[in-house]
């Protein structure tokens, strides 16, 4: 065809468009909105599963969230204290496949798997680790099973007459698409759908009951929750941050000065005195957690300078964050602007364009802090410290965009979906930091497991009296709501991936059913990897048995599937961990089996015996009480029908591989519903029941 009548056709079609390309349809099984790590994860988990027809769609053409485009390169993960370079439990599943992927890369180009040599164990260049998540994709969209989408948002939801069930999602394109004429909506009906965006969009587009904002003591009972919602309002969030990252080079030149600077906003680093911190009257003093110079090395550097290559580093400290409440008066005056009232609103209300007018702030906020950094800092430097000045180092160009910074900022909370159980406090929250226990809770239906602390960045903004919301101002800690305690060694549940009402979705990343509380301590790299992958396999299991995900929970069956596909070992994959033993690494030989047998609750454990200890001898004793649990989870009628019991001298190890091996086939014991709305008919409704099919009892007494 001539471009002369390829012309004409598309103008015959935009006549009879009304000027506009008509929407392109697509059918799959699996829908998953957002290219996140979260996202990523859920659909080659699903791929792996045997889920026939994925589509990914994507907004931006980045893939991997938190690791690539919001610019958290220095690599967080599970832990129990603070920043001692170790974890409570082995790496595992995607995340440990992509972080060796990550190390090997890091060691062929730098020398070293960890070249940033900080107490971030692991870093990375943004640009490289993309790269990574392409390659863990594209077996999958070679096969066909997955398709990537890229440029388009959703607006809303396809719904069954009853709005009841989501069948789908309708995309626009975003300015980018819109450029290269790809301006026609997108709309993709599939079986099932996941939010696994930054913001919760498909949740919100089905109509989705979602919360935001702290939650009170009197809703989840949370200890260390407020009390007072005039001095918690429901705006009050964990920030976000525009991360940089910077290179050094071989000549000293600040960036320009970014609008709106003032250098009173980042007046609470070291180089400024007490005196002259003190002598601005802020309504509040923040305590201040921003070191020296050097912290800029130990704690967030990518790559550690070496004779013929420059340091990398990433900035991202506390004077950075970016509070989503309250609003400077430029802000408040464009959100009204942009419709009455929006500057009220939780952020996560907000629409994409109001979205836009923060992103613009919370970037000059981020480059005014460098800017800051490279000039009052600079010129301030002791000269001990000298060698340490970022007046050498420049933005980089990997993220290919025109302001040099990230896609997307690092997104610490976002909405939070009104689950089938909102996960809380209490059920996981260390009281002895002296202990390394397992949670007061450990969830009957888990999926994946987590500890770290409940963590929140300055939430709130403080103004000079004198000049109020239309001058310069601080970041705000409030009590209650900064770095506080660890978790004990945690799981966490299917039913909180689930909506309360809607089905044919499914929640991944940020948008859990979990408190404000909670939310906090769930939000790392390797935790959002590890949900992808769980609600991935829920998805699977659900379309291949055509059931509802909100039967997975009080189905033994199904919940052993999903479990079994987790921790299998997929084409040379890694098994992702259920249980959080210290001692055990997935290269062992009985992962999976004990693993699988730990989740139902086979192994006599005290809450402190947190080892395995594989290669230990399996006593009689043991095996006896082991044999017993595990058969009263199994549908064997007669003892006779029972398997023979694995004999002779054998480790814990090697007992737990034979043994599974026996009873891995054996139909799971059906689970009766005893009450509509309390399943164990324990008097506790179901929504609040953290274990809801065992009646009256909690994982430990």
């Amino acid at each position: 065809m001539s471009y002369r009548l390829l012309a004409a056709v598309l103008c015959v079609v935009l006549l009879f468009s009304g000027g506009r390309l008509q929407a392109e349809e697509l059918t799959a099984d699996l829908l998953i909105v957002g290219g996140t790590e979260s996202g990523c994860a859920a659909a080659i988990q699903a791929a792996r599963m045997g889920v026939p027809s994925i589509v990914l769609v994507n907004d931006i053409d980045w893939l991997g969230g938190q690791f690539t485009a919001e610019g958290l390169c220095a690599i967080d993960e599970n832990r129990a204290r603070s920043h001692t370079n170790d974890v409570p439990f082995a790496r595992s599943g995607l995340f440990k496949e992509l972080l060796d992927k990550i190390e090997a890369q890091n060691l062929k180009k730098y020398g070293r798997a960890q070249p940033g040599n900080t107490v971030v164990k692991t870093t990375c260049r943004p640009a490289d680790t993309e790269k990574l998540f392409r390659e863990l994709v594209e077996p999958h969209v070679v096969s066909g099973r997955l398709r990537i989408v890229e440029h388009f948002y959703p607006v809303s939801a396809e719904m069954n007459a009853e709005r009841t069930r989501v069948l789908g999602m309708r995309f626009q394109p975003t300015a980018r698409a819109a450029k290269k004429q790809a301006n026609g909506e997108l709309i993709v009906r599939a079986r099932l759908t996941i939010d696994a965006s930054d913001w919760g969009d498909a949740i919100k587009a089905a109509g989705a009951e979602y919360e935001f904002g702290p939650d009170l003591q009197s809703k989840y009972g949370e200890p260390s929750a407020p009390s007072d919602r005039a001095a918690f309002p429901v705006n009050d969030m964990n920030p976000i941050t525009w991360n940089l990252v910077l290179v050094e080079s071989d000549r000293e030149q600040p960036i320009p000065r970014p609008d709106r600077f003032d250098d009173r906003r980042y007046f609470r680093t070291t180089t400024h005195t007490k005196t002259e911190h003190d002598a601005l009257p802020w309504p509040q003093k923040n305590p201040g957690c921003f070191g020296d110079m050097k912290e800029n090395y130990r704690s967030r550097r990518l790559v550690d300078a070496k004779p013929g290559r420059p340091d990398v580093l990433m900035l991202n400290r506390p004077t950075q964050n970016y509070p989503l409440w309250p609003w400077p008066r430029h802000i408040i005056e464009a959100l009204e602007k942009s419709e009455p009232g929006a500057s009220q609103k939780n952020f996560v209300q907000l629409s994409r364009a109001q979205r836009e007018i923060i992103f613009a702030d919370a970037k000059l906020q981020a480059l005014g802090f460098l800017y800051h950094l490279q000039t009052t800092v600079h010129d301030r430097l002791p000269a001990d410290q000298k060698q340490f000045s970022l007046r050498r180092f420049e933005l980089t160009d990997e993220f290919g965009t025109a302001d040099r910074l990230p896609p997307k900022p690092y997104v610490r909370e976002s909405i939070r979906l009104k689950a089938m159980y909102m996960m809380r406090e209490q059920d996981g929250l260390r009281r002895d930091p002296k202990q390394d226990i397992y949670a007061q809770v450990m969830y009957s239906d888990s999926v994946a497991c987590w500890q770290f602390e409940y963590d929140f960045h300055p939430t709130g903004r403080m103004f000079l009296p004198d000049e109020g919301d239309a001058g310069p101002w601080e970041c705000l800690s409030r009590k209650g709501r900064g770095w506080g305690p660890y978790s004990d060694r945690s799981l966490f549940p299917v039913r909180s991936l689930i909506p309360a009402k809607i089905d044919g979705l499914l929640a991944a990343e940020k948008n859990l059913g979990y408190s404000s509380l909670v939310s906090s301590a769930i939000r790392l790299h390797d935790q959002m990897m590890a949900i992808g992958q769980a609600v991935g396999a829920t998805a699977a299991v659900c379309l291949r048995r055509d059931v509802q995900p909100r039967a997975v929970p009080y189905d033994a069956g199904l919940l052993a599937e999903v479990r079994a596909g987790l921790c299998a070992r997929h084409a040379g994959g890694v098994p992702l961990v259920l249980w959080p033993f210290r001692d055990l690494d997935p290269s062992d030989k009985a992962y999976e089996a004990v693993n699988l047998l730990a989740v139902q609750g086979a192994f006599p454990l005290a809450r402190g015996e947190i080892a395995f200890e594989p290669a230990a001898p399996a006593t009689p004793e043991w095996r006896k009480v082991v044999v017993e649990r595990s058969l009263a989870t199994k549908d064997v009628k007669d003892a006779k029908d029972a398997p023979p019991v694995p004999a002779g001298p054998l480790t814990r190890g090697e007992f737990a591989v034979a043994w599974w091996g026996a009873i891995r086939d054996l139909p799971e014991k059906r689970l009766t519903r005893m009450k509509e709305g309390d399943f164990d008919a324990d008097g506790i409704a179901d929504v609040d029941d953290p274990l809801p099919t065992v009646a009256g009892q909690k994982s430990w007494k």
